[in-house]
């Protein structure tokens, strides 16, 4: 019996057997997921940048679900750590049910006029190469399968830009439509692709902000709160599940309804 039949039998859950990579999983909304996914019974890829909080918190979640986790120790920004990561996969479980993309670099503070060169090929070999690495990856794998599910995290700011982050609002876009790409390739093969779209999300930043803008931000929600990790996990456990079976090059958004609405609440328009 090999590891995802281990773990089927010990976790007759949603996704009982499943492998599933989630990048850029060590902390915030991708720790969420890959805690999600190890509940639901998933044999999990735990990825990022740094084996120590790789490792650690790949033990923490072995320890409270009992879920089969791999130490995916990668920069997805590295074709070549990229291509090392998916050859461990291929030989540890030898396929792939899910990817969720979910790796940023915010890129924050800087605007068009004083970007650095440096930062804009930082954030794009992150945020979009990486995307496009993981998901070629994963895609060669799933075709093998005939079967898989592949869910990008965007952006709200895709469509609706914010002031100093104009690279990370770049970068967005393009996984944007990445995802549309990928869903009318990768569909006859039996791929899903779909993404979340992510507006403000709870993470220990706002713990930090300046005096009154959590309350600001809240109130230019049209639901009056911000999102959490598990909000964002929920919505991408429905699209790499059964229940999202028809559902194809979808975007779904998780933000409150702020895309919604044209004007914040208070604006006097």
């Amino acid at each position: 019996m090999n590891a995802a039949e281990k773990t089927a039998a010990a976790h007759p859950a949603r996704f009982a057997g499943k492998v599933v990579l989630v990048t850029g999983a060590v902390r915030n909304t991708g720790l969420a997921i890959a805690e999600a996914f190890a509940r639901e019974g998933a044999c999990v890829i735990l990825n990022g940048r740094r084996a120590d909080a790789v490792q650690r918190e790949a033990a923490r979640i072995r320890e409270e679900t009992g879920a089969d986790v791999m130490e995916g120790v990668c920069d997805i920004a590295r074709q070549e750590a990229v291509d090392a990561l998916f050859a461990q996969i291929r030989e540890r479980y030898g396929r792939l049910d899910v990817l969720v993309n979910n790796a940023v670099l915010q890129a924050q503070g800087y605007t068009l006029l004083d970007n650095p060169r440096p930062v804009l090929e930082e954030t794009f070999a992150t945020n979009i190469f990486g995307v496009y690495a993981c998901s070629q990856g994963a895609a060669r794998l799933m075709a093998e399968q005939g079967h898989g599910a592949i869910v990008n995290i965007g952006s709200n700011t895709a469509e609706r830009a914010i002031k100093g982050r104009t690279v990370y609002v770049a970068s967005k876009a393009a996984v944007d439509g990445l995802t549309r790409a990928m869903a009318v390739e990768l569909g006859p093969m039996g791929i899903h692709v779909n993404m979340v779209v992510a507006g403000y999300i709870r993470t220990p930043r706002w713990d930090v902000l300046p005096p009154g803008a959590a309350e600001r931000r809240r109130a230019n929600v049209p639901l009056g709160r911000e999102a959490t990790g598990d909000d964002i996990a929920r919505a991408v456990l429905f699209l790499a599940s059964e229940e999202a079976s028809c559902i194809q090059g979808a975007r779904l958004a998780v933000d409150g309804g702020s895309l919604a609405q044209l004007y914040p609440a208070d604006c006097d328009c």
